[in-house]
């Protein structure tokens, strides 16, 4: 889940923060599409080089920064050793909220149609951090009808699908609310169909 920075030079480390925040402040001053590679490497003072020695286009940046901050707002959110149990999928619900109520605040409503691209990411990292929780549990011997990768497919849509569209309207819920709301539904779900796999 988390990104490992041990052994990473740090001019690299440097480089690559670099160009995100000049990413970041040119994206909330006037949206993806009219931002140019040349925009970013002006604002963070640096070549076109080595911006490409870092990321093959702005996209594969902006996945990053994606990626980067949903992990630092897991990493808020998650007990120390998370585990498959109530305790840690509630508190995955609840960054996953928190990460998509934050992110979609700071989009423009014409960079909306980027929902794929942060789709993708946020699913990944969702499907990683589960499966490794089940693969923890060894879920798949004590239930081996179920397969972990479908368990881990429709808990993660059953968390981003209804965060998503929570991050775009007028949010009559609280994130705290729905989080609740979404634990219930999976909490009760998941004891139907593999009963006493998940720990209260």
């Amino acid at each position: 889940m988390a990104l490992s920075e041990k052994g990473i030079d740090p001019r690299v480390k440097r480089t690559r923060q670099l160009l995100q925040k000049a990413f970041m402040e040119l994206f909330q001053e006037k949206g993806i599409e009219s931002i140019s590679i040349q925009d970013i490497t002006d604002r963070a003072t640096v070549n076109r080089a080595t911006f490409y020695a870092h990321f093959p286009d702005k996209y594969a940046l902006l996945d990053a920064i994606i990626r980067e901050q949903f992990q630092r707002v897991l990493a808020e959110h998650l007990p120390p050793s998370p585990t498959w149990s109530t305790q840690s999928l509630h508190a995955l619900v609840r960054a996953t909220y928190s990460f998509l109520g934050e992110f979609q605040h700071d989009c423009k409503p014409r960079d909306l149609q980027f929902d794929p691209l942060i789709e993708r990411v946020i699913q990944q990292e969702l499907a990683q951090i589960l499966l490794a929780w089940l693969k923890q549990a060894r879920i798949a011997s004590v239930y081996p009808t179920t397969r972990p990768e479908l368990l881990v497919s429709v808990i993660s849509w059953s968390i981003f699908g209804p965060a998503t569209q929570w991050s775009h309207s007028e949010r009559a819920l609280s994130a705290d609310e729905m989080a609740s709301q979404v634990m219930l539904i999976i909490t009760t779900g998941l004891a139907h169909l593999t009963p006493g796999c998940f720990p209260t």
